[in-house]
Parts: structure tokens; sequence; C-alpha cells
């Protein structure tokens, strides 16, 4: 009697510990698959405003648009997260992101000639409101430029050289988010 409950017991065991196993695979497979798709940020960078990108390229602000009011010709709402790989915007997509046709061509910056401006390599990394820009392609609007730090790199941030965070967000929005949203 004794040997029949002993192997019960074993095999409740292995029952268990074969659900365990399960289970902390399931987490850890999951775990992964959602960190691939992480967001490339500053540290600190608590914003919940949505970024808005005009012709395709251009990241823009609110008040920039509400003097191009006229000149718009389509608005496109991504409502789905989409993925990194299929999308070169990804890493603006945190807060949501707002797509927007206009008529005429407005001015801008590029990465490569802002770096310059601030005396680093054309080639280094440029974020705007504390995202990282992971496409070279995209350029600020110059009316949207609210701020511009140079970001040396330090233990918190882990970068590995100088690079520039462009705020588009004024230190209020930054805070409190934006007059276009929800809150709750």
């Amino acid at each position: 009697m004794k040997d029949s409950f002993c192997i019960a017991s074993w095999v409740q065991s292995v029952k268990i510990m074969k659900s365990l196993f399960f289970i902390t695979l399931f987490n850890l497979l999951f775990a992964t698959g959602y960190a691939q798709d992480a967001y490339v940020k500053l540290p600190l960078t608590k914003n919940s405003c949505p970024t808005y990108i005009i012709s395709e390229d251009i990241i823009a602000n609110e008040s920039a648009l509400a003097a191009l009011e006229n000149l718009i010709d389509e608005v496109y709402i991504l409502k789905d997260k989409p993925n990194r790989k299929e999308h070169r915007f990804f890493n603006l997509t945190e807060n949501g992101i707002i797509f927007i046709s206009i008529k005429e061509e407005i001015p801008f910056k590029t990465q490569s000639e802002l770096n310059k401006f601030f005396g680093i390599n054309t080639d280094n990394d440029v974020y705007v409101n504390g995202y990282l820009l992971e496409n070279p392609n995209y350029k600020i609007s110059t009316k949207s430029i609210v701020d511009i730090e140079l970001v040396k790199p330090d233990s918190e941030n882990k970068l590995e050289y100088k690079t520039i965070n462009v705020w588009t967000l004024t230190k209020d929005q930054r805070i409190n988010g934006c007059s276009g949203q929800n809150v709750n």
C-alpha cells in the first residue's frame, strides 16, 4: 500500500512539474517575443502625445499643423500597433501616430543637418521627444522644433556617443499631455 501511495504521489509531482515547466516556458517565450517590440527611448521619457508625420517623413507637432490647416489633403490615424520589421515608423507609435498629407512642402531639417549644427557626427542617432528615429530618412519640421538637447553618454542612458533629442512638445505637453487627448 505504501509503495502504491509513493508511486501515485511521484506521478502527481511529475505532472505538477510538467505543468510548471510549460507555464514557465510559455511565459519566457511570451516575454521574449514582446521584448523584441520594445520602444527605444531615452530614460525618463514619459510624454503621452501622439506623433504627427507630414508627407510620409516629416515629423511635426500640433501647432505646426494648425498653421497648415488649409493645406491638409488627408489625415490617417493608425489604430493598430504596427510591427518593427514592416514599419519604419514603429518606434514613434507608443502614444499613437497621425499621418497628414498636405498640398505644399514645408521647411524641415534632416537628421544629419541637425547633428552637423551641434558639431557631432552626421550619422549619430537622433531622438524626437525621447524616442529614437530608427530611420535616417525622417526629417523634422523647423516650425515644430521647440527645443534641442545635446545628450551625452552616461550610465543611465547607456548611449555610446553624443546624440540629440529634438523636442516638438512644450514642457507643459511633456508633463500634462496634449490638448487633443481624451484624459480620463
